[in-house]
């Protein structure tokens, strides 16, 4: 309860004018765009990140719940809280810094979307995740979201763009999670944090990625009299290896609500258009375009036209930002639904949303993210009619249900909030659901933190879960184990109850990898997990059992022209596909492709009491629940034994060149940096010192080169533009090369590195590594060094390391915002040190989630940062 006194104090952080208990702001936080309703005691508005911590530890301290919150657009009851305090964050609004050379920008939780694209249009770049609100939505909003938007279909949503940032805990403290270095030592907390819809603390300022705006965008609408036939295009669209910016779809009763709205060009007679959009440097754009129009019209398409202008593609824009807006002249409320399906089921729940509106008796309109299979059907009802809110939300409920029977899941990008937590007995078991309450009680022991939101409350022994219409259903239940998942499964459950810690491995190739146990440990391979268990190239999803090798699964899905799009260093392909999520191993590459996490869209993992649990789905927006998966990833076996994966997959790159310069650091590392300003779309941008040069490598010879993949003709132009660009820089030309998508251009300095005793890997701010060379060359004169100055990462090795040079190289990191890592070290190093470098204030956390997942301390005890 939110006493007088307590009010009292909190005034005198942040100023009496902050503070409101009246009538007037509970009314106005007491809702968000949902249905849900509910009354604050109490709303205060922090002006610094300070005030943030020091209101949030006053209300833990006085036992009070609350939720931090922006402009209240989500659309799942996530910001509404009966009783308790809002923290509105309205005033931690300010954009900290863009810094196009390094790819970022710092800004606080309150800067909306628009103002942040605004801001970085006149500097030629832009921000990827574009939500239809993005007008009033905040980037506060979106991280806790996992917001989307349009263009996530080809560069990712929130999660894929936020590096880093600055997190108030329960209990007041602040860290810092991830920042400008990609891949920070130990859990991806920042990844598990995006989407937890508050429930974890809250966020003060975030670093993001900002990306060059496209060379040239061609924007096309494509008309249909049959929304199935729209559907399909979308799927043989992305068959065809074309990943559009966008693919967006509205039926016929919303073009009519768009069109009565502000008339923006939507044939009105049609029964559904989709908004395709193609974007990247101009050669071969029309190539992608003119197979496009070929695809739609093979498909039932009436007609398709290309915007003229930007006048005429803003237009277009302006109906589909603006449709939610425009139906509401249809009835006084609507329901908007969201569920995610295969594309391939597009047609399929469609239909099944037709029907089910009929039954219930609501007119309907559909407008969604047709390239990545969310739908948005939005049912038009009157909320004053009681009967007509009771079937709304049976409604909403059978069309959750009819998406998740055709392989989709509950929620792909408004959240679960309080609207859809029962419905989270769906697509999770009861033992999926408890692995999800314990990382929520890491983070919020106290559950102090945006209460009853997201996940539903435990069920009884016994008990089934509730439907709206009071009925009880049956909970989700694991699909069916293969012989060796199941024998699995048993070996570890012998293993928990006699107490025995347990070492994940895949095949062996990086059974050394971290810090020494912290006891004895049973190695247990995933060898016989050998299975490619699902392909689906309609959607583009493969489903395997960690055990595979990499290279088996490459080979396997080069023969239907896809791939995944990883290529691990030192391993040269002989990962398992288990091990390489469980460590995050990625090359240069990652520049345009990302890390595995990028690609996982689900998994499955054996608990410390020997469970089998869940997580993710096999759909590519998925916000329902807590990112178990991003947790998973990169946790090097110490939470779980990852038994099946389930990824997103590619077409094979229709072409892969690599060229080559010659120059010195300062020249190379130049040059990159133009290179990454552009327009270009190269795959990666790496430096190495020439062979049998001086030992200093600071002042050597250097090799810059940059890889670029993706259709021919595209490509032949970003070359010659690129050898000029490197002309104008004053470097070499040397030969170009053509080489393979699946093993790419790096093995051979991959193999050089597998024999040394240390291999270091080092991230940094991007722009960096020059410096770092400067303070670090001598150490690794006489080994391999790869630059990869696209990620600001660093690779090299050495057979000797001694204290002093471990600890300037941990020095060095702190000194330019990065952080180190020892791949590999022998044990009597490992005896003495932490190979993940210095104690990181973000560790704790990690150890309250090993704490809470792993109580016994059964997997990989003593291997991550901390020895935890």
């Amino acid at each position: 309860m939110a006493t007088r006194h307590w009010i009292e104090d909190v005034k005198k952080i942040v100023g009496p004018e902050h503070v409101s208990t009246g009538r007037s702001h509970a009314e106005i936080y007491s809702y968000d765009a949902s249905l849900a309703r509910g009354k604050p005691d109490v709303v205060v508005f922090p002006g610094t990140a300070r005030e943030t911590a020091a209101v949030v530890r006053c209300a833990n301290q006085a036992g009070i719940p609350f939720v931090s919150r922006g402009f209240g657009t989500n659309l799942s009851g996530g910001t509404v809280l009966a009783g308790g305090m809002v923290l509105g964050l309205s005033r931690l609004n300010r954009i900290v810094g863009i810094h196009p050379h390094r790819r970022i920008a710092v800004l606080q939780p309150g800067v909306t979307n628009l103002e942040l694209q605004q801001a970085l249009a006149p500097l030629g770049f832009f921000y990827a995740p574009d939500p239809a609100s993005q007008k009033v939505a905040t980037l506060g909003g979106n991280a806790a979201e996992n917001s989307g938007g349009p263009r996530c279909l080809k560069y990712g949503v929130t999660t894929n763009h936020i590096l880093g940032m600055q997190f108030v805990l329960s209990n007041g403290d602040r860290v810092r999670f991830g920042g400008e270095a990609l891949d920070p030592p130990g859990y991806d907390l920042r990844g598990t944090v995006v989407g937890s819809e508050g429930t974890f603390g809250i966020v003060t300022e975030l670093t993001v990625r900002i990306l060059p705006l496209a060379e040239t965008i061609l924007t096309m609408l494509a008309v249909y009299d049959d929304v199935s036939a729209a559907a399909q295009s979308v799927s043989e669209i992305m068959a065809a290896g074309i990943v559009p910016a966008t693919l967006e779809m509205m039926d016929n009763p919303v073009i009519q609500a768009v069109e009565d709205s502000h008339a923006c060009g939507y044939p009105r007679d049609a029964a559904a258009v989709l908004i395709i959009e193609v974007e990247g440097p101009s050669a071969g754009l029309n190539h992608q375009a003119e197979a496009i129009h070929d695809i739609c019209m093979r498909n039932g398409c009436r007609s398709i036209r290309k915007a003229r202008d930007n006048s005429e593609r803003n237009r277009l824009w302006e109906g589909r930002r603006g449709a939610f807006g425009a139906v509401a002249r249809l009835a006084p409320n609507y329901l908007v639904n969201d569920c995610s399906v295969p594309r391939t089921r597009l047609p399929e729940a469609l239909k099944q949303v037709a029907g089910i509106a009929e039954k219930y008796g609501f007119r309907h309109g559909n407008v969604f993210h047709a390239g990545d299979g969310n739908l948005h059907p939005l049912l038009f009802f009157d909320s004053r009619d009681r009967d007509q809110m009771k079937r709304v939300k049976q409604a909403g409920w059978e069309i959750m249900t009819a998406c998740v029977t055709l392989g989709g899941t509950i929620s792909g990008e408004h959240g679960i909030g309080v609207e859809k937590r029962e419905a989270m007995h769906l697509v999770f078991s009861e033992d999926d659901l408890a692995i999800q309450r314990s990382v929520k009680a890491a983070f919020d022991p106290e559950g102090l933190l945006n209460p009853g939101k997201a996940l539903p409350d435990a069920l009884k022994p016994g008990e089934a879960p509730l439907s709206p219409n009071q009925d009880r259903f049956p909970a989700f239940r694991i699909p069916d184990q293969s012989q060796a998942e199941g024998r699995l499964v048993e070996s570890i459950r012998q293993l928990v109850a006699a107490q025995r810690a347990i070492k994940p491995l895949g095949c062996g190739t990086c059974k050394t990898f971290g810090n020494l146990p912290g006891n004895a440990a049973a190695a247990v391979k995933s060898e016989s997990l050998n299975q490619l268990v699902e392909l689906d190239p309609g959607n583009q999803v493969v489903v395997v059992e960690s055990g595979m090798p990499l290279a088996d699964l490459q080979a396997f899905l080069g023969e239907k022209d896809l791939w995944l799009p990883l290529r691990p260093p030192l391993a040269l392909g002989g990962h398992s596909v288990g091990g390489l999520v469980a460590l995050g191993a990625c090359g240069p590459e990652r520049l345009a492709y990302g890390a595995p996490r990028d690609f996982l869209l689900g998994l499955r993992f054996i608990s410390a009491e020997g469970r089998l649990i869940t997580t993710g789905g096999r759909v590519v927006k998925n916000v329902s629940g807590y990112d178990m998966t991003r947790l998973m990833a990169a946790s090097a076996g110490t939470l779980g034994f990852i038994t099946r994966l389930t990824f997103k997959i590619r077409a094979l790159p229709e072409r892969c060149s690599r060229l080559s310069f010659r120059g010195t650091l300062e020249d190379c590392a130049a040059a990159a940096s133009q290179l990454l300003l552009s327009r270009f779309v190269p795959a990666h941008v790496t430096a190495m010192p020439v062979e049998g040069q001086a030992p200093d490598i600071a002042r050597t010879a250097w090799r810059l080169t940059a890889g670029f993949e993706g259709f021919s003709k595209s490509l032949d132009d970003q070359l010659k533009k690129t050898h000029a660009l490197m002309a104008d820089a004053g470097l070499e030309s040397e030969a170009d090369a053509e080489y393979d998508a699946a093993t790419g251009c790096f093995a051979d300095t991959y193999a050089a590195l597998l024999p040394l005793a240390f291999h270091l890997k080092g991230h940094f701010p991007v722009g960096c590594l020059q410096e770092v060379v400067g303070a670090l060359g001598q150490l690794f004169a006489h080994a391999p060094v790869l630059l990869d100055l696209g990620c600001g990462m660093l690779m090299t090795g050495s057979d000797a390391l001694g204290d002093d040079d471990w600890e300037r190289i941990c020095a060095t990191a702190a000194a330019h915002g990065g952080h180190v890592l020892l791949e590999r070290a022998p044990r009597s190093f490992k005896a003495n040190h932490d190979v993940f470098g210095p104690h990181r204030s973000e560790w704790q956390v990690m150890h309250r989630i090993k704490a809470a997942l792993d109580p016994k301390g059964i997997f990989s005890p003593g291997t991550l940062p901390g020895k935890i």
